[in-house]
Formats: C-alpha cells, sequence, structure tokens
C-alpha cells in the first residue's frame, strides 16, 4: 500500500510547508536533514533515530522511509522488531494519518452524526459509484445508534474531473449533503450543482495517507481499516483500540 513513497515524493516535493522537526535535534540530525531536502525539495517533518543502529526513520507527513546516517542511502518499507512482533513503520504511518486528519474541518465532510453520546469519530473516503460502500452506507444508521460518527470524505477512485468525481461534487454542493450522500447510494439522481468544494482536495488528502481503494475509513487513532465491515465489526474494533488492545489494530490490516 505504501510502496511509493519515495517516487510520490520526488513528483510532488513532498510536503511543501512542512516544517523540520528539531525537538532535541543533534547536529548530526540537522546536517541529515540539510542533506535530504535536495532529494524530496524540503525537510523531512521528523527524523529520529531507528532501532537499527545508522539508520534514521524519516516522516514526511504520514509517509515514513529510513536513511543512512550520511544521507546516501534510502529505502522504504515495513520495520518489524522481531521480538515483539510489532510493525514499526505502521505505527509511524498511524501517527502521521492521525496527524493530518485531525487538520481537516469536519464541515469539509458530508457527517452522519451519533446519536446520543459520541464514543468514536469514524472517517470514510467514498466513491458513490463504489459497490462496497454503498453496502457501507446502509451500515451507517446502525453506527450512528452505537455512538459512531461517520465522516465521508471524498474519494472518486476514477480521479478528478471523472464522472464519480462529479458526483461527489454534486453531493458535496447539496443544499442538504446527507440526503444527497443517501440517494446517491441508493443510486438515485442528484441534481447538477457546483460550488466551490473540497472534493479534490479530499482526495489528494486520501492519496497522501495511503488510499488506495473504497471504502477506506480512518479511526480517530489514525488507523486505516480497508474494506467493507459490518456495522457490528466496526463497533468491537473500534471499542477495542479505545480500550488498548493493540491487537485490534494489527488484524484490520
Amino acid at each position: 500500500m505504501y510502496k511509493k513513497i519515495i517516487l510520490g515524493a520526488l513528483i510532488s516535493a513532498v510536503f511543501a510547508t512542512s516544517s523540520f522537526a528539531e525537538t532535541a535535534a543533534s547536529p548530526e540530525v540537522a546536517a541529515l536533514g540539510d542533506k535530504l531536502k535536495p532529494i524530496f525539495g524540503d525537510k523531512p517533518d521528523s527524523i529520529k533515530p531507528s532501532p537499527v543502529a545508522g539508520i534514521y526513520e524519516v516522516n514526511f507527513g504520514p509517509e515514513t522511509l529510513y536513511v543512512s546516517a550520511d544521507g546516501r542511502y534510502f529505502f522504504s518499507g515495513d520495520l518489524i522488531d522481531g521480538q515483539t512482533r510489532t510493525n514499526l513503520t505502521e505505527n509511524a504511518r498511524t501517527e502521521g494519518r492521525k496527524s493530518e486528519m485531525a487538520k481537516v474541518n469536519a464541515s469539509d465532510t458530508v457527517e452522519f452524526k451519533a446519536k446520543g453520546t459520541e464514543k468514536h469519530v469514524l472517517s470514510v473516503f467514498t466513491d458513490v459509484d463504489c459497490p462496497f460502500c454503498v453496502k457501507l452506507h446502509n451500515e451507517v444508521p446502525k453506527l450512528n445508534e452505537a455512538g459512531i460518527t461517520v465522516r465521508y470524505f471524498g474519494y472518486p477512485r476514477s480521479g478528478i474531473g471523472t464522472a464519480s468525481y462529479k458526483k461527489l461534487v454534486n453531493i458535496w454542493c447539496a443544499d442538504n449533503r446527507q440526503e444527497a450522500m443517501t440517494k446517491a447510494k441508493r443510486g438515485e439522481t442528484v441534481a447538477t450543482k457546483d460550488c466551490d468544494n473540497p472534493v479534490a482536495k479530499e482526495f489528494e488528502l486520501g492519496q497522501r495517507i495511503g488510499v488506495n481503494g473504497t471504502p477506506a475509513l480512518v479511526t480517530d487513532a489514525g488507523i486505516m481499516i480497508p474494506g467493507y465491515r459490518t456495522a457490528a465489526e466496526l463497533v468491537k474494533i473500534l471499542d477495542d483500540i479505545k480500550a488498548g488492545d493493540k491487537s485490534a489494530a494489527t488484524a484490520v490490516n
């Protein structure tokens, strides 16, 4: 899912507005950031020693790669702790996703609020032409009853400017987004409308955090849950993650 980190970084210059976190940065770490800037177009958000001697973990938002101390060699992929069986790279990605999702204004999403006390917020990247997105939407009332707010993000799999993209724009520009989303998921036509909308921005966000299919679900903690799950499955997963059950997070990938 995340094997295009380096290519994406070189094409888009990663995050042009990223700020290099130099909390307690040694001169060596600062120098490494300077060496990486010409390669990626900007300094990383953070650099820290990995558990492997001479190798640093470098983060550009939710993207993680590993770099030699001299800045010459770098690679992408999962770093696994063989003793604990912990995916250290996925942990870093999760923190990156959490940070990226926290920047989103809820008013830019199509939100179906939890009934009563809100226990969780589930972000869902959706495409109205995706059959499993339709199935998931049918579970939304049950999720709301269970105290889960669902926030939809537009993710037209066919890309910006396509028919699927325009359908999503119609939803985001509708007077009642929730009603328009439900109509579209039922296969009904939503009135054509245009406005200043965040669909393209949300599509780009999805690409940054590793979405490569729909539905793609992201929890409060930044954990990605790929694909369709029933409401009952999602309630259990979210409750287990909130309770600190690390196996629940591992099981969803």
